[in-house]
């Protein structure tokens, strides 16, 4: 399902004593954070906007990106920001390239089918490990799975249909059952 807003990052923390936030990227390109961009404050569920906020500046770091936002100046103004996922409107977003491109927004909430196994869960985060990004599905009482996001692995995405078809390694979904059914053994 195609949301009006895109989630772009994930505020981690204040930084500093100038009103800056550590902030997580969502994007594949952190140039989509510029001076000017329009962005909101989203609620927990971030479905509905709950504050405008107008980027003054970005920088990268080892850590992630360190964004100021006008009207925020202090430490104590700019830790009220953390743990808020950012967002822009869908018409705000720059373009996509072509029909194969998507929002990793767009993933969140998505149903995860696997071709021999089937429905694994929902997309309910997106983590960069460093080499590549990696799907975190949810399922009620089960264990997280966690997906490399690789061609060799994800066959198909369908945002209007809200799916992730997958082809799992052999072997994961299996690790993936014995650590949800027997958690604390060794």
């Amino acid at each position: 399902m195609k949301r009006p807003f895109l989630l772009i990052g994930i505020c981690l923390r204040a930084h500093g004593i100038k009103g800056e936030v550590l902030t997580r990227c969502l994007t594949d390109d952190q140039s989509r954070f510029f001076e000017g961009l329009i962005c909101y404050a989203m609620d927990d569920k971030a479905d509905r906007p709950l504050e405008k906020l107008r980027l003054s500046a970005c920088r990268p770091t080892p850590q992630g990106l360190l964004l100021s936002f006008d009207g925020i100046r202090s430490r104590e103004e700019a830790r009220r920001l953390a743990g808020v996922s950012l967002a822009v409107k869908r018409e705000d977003a720059l373009a996509l390239m072509d029909d194969s491109e998507f929002y990793y927004g767009d993933l969140l909430g998505s149903q995860v089918i696997d071709e021999r196994v089937g429905c694994l869960g929902q997309v309910t985060d997106i983590m960069n490990a460093g080499s590549g990004e990696i799907l975190v599905v949810s399922k009620k009482g089960e264990k997280d799975l966690l997906i490399p996001f690789l061609r060799a692995i994800i066959g198909r995405v369908d945002t209007e249909e809200n799916q992730v078809l997958v082809r799992l390694p052999d072997g994961l979904y299996e690790l993936y059952r014995e650590a949800g059914e027997s958690p604390g053994e060794p």
